[in-house]
């Protein structure tokens, strides 16, 4: 039942930082940073990471 919350909590973390990010608000924008940081990131954020990495072994 943890877990469940857990992993409620971050997809809801996710979403604010999904709506955050959207924003004008430099502050918010800050914000939205610091979710992704404890939550992992949002899955826009690990695609691009992969793909800074797929570049990394290129050069």
């Amino acid at each position: 039942m943890a877990e469940n919350f857990l992993d409620k909590a971050k997809e809801t973390a996710k979403t604010v930082s999904e709506t955050l990010k959207g924003s004008d608000n430099e502050k918010a924008q800050q914000a939205s940073e610091q979710i992704d940081k404890f939550t992992g990131g949002s899955d826009d954020n690990k695609e691009e990471d992969n793909k800074d990495e797929d570049n990394k072994d290129e050069k």
